[in-house]
């Protein structure tokens, strides 16, 4: 069952991010939380018992941008459908918009592979292949 939801349960979000092994995100569950109500919008997945399993958080204008800041789903429930379900729910709820975008980590990483496979098969194409470039500053990994 999908939700947009406002309110959080520091409790469920630490187990959700510390059991894909995003530490980053559950060193300081007080900044956690605060991004998630910073968030423009927090669609969750759960099981019929309100189990959280999934969780997609979006940064945007609301009108011509949407970036995808967070798509993370519990390893036990993953393969499963549930990551398609949550990025299929935003790509609706931002077809308005003109550009639609996340980052994930490069093919060459031992996820990333798999990750460009899925985003590809939901219809998302990497910004070298559309003449773009994507930009930042080194990620943060203290």
């Amino acid at each position: 069952m999908l939700a947009e939801e406002t309110d959080f349960d520091p409790d469920e979000v630490y187990l959700l991010y510390d059991s894909v092994g995003w530490y980053g995100y559950t060193r300081d569950l007080y900044v956690l939380c605060r991004s998630l109500e910073g968030s423009h919008l927090v669609v969750t997945a759960r099981d019929p018992d309100g189990l959280l399993l999934g969780l997609a958080r979006t940064i945007s204008d609301g009108s011509t941008i949407c970036y995808v800041q967070d798509l993370l789903v519990h390893p036990e429930h993953q393969r499963q459908g549930i990551g398609r379900v949550l990025t299929q729910h935003l790509i609706g709820r931002y077809s308005h918009c003109r550009s639609f975008l996340l980052s994930t980590d490069d093919e060459s990483t031992p996820d990333g592979a798999a990750s460009h496979a899925f985003y590809r098969s939901m219809g998302l194409v990497p910004h070298h292949e559309q003449g773009l470039a994507a930009l930042g500053l080194p990620v943060r990994r203290d």
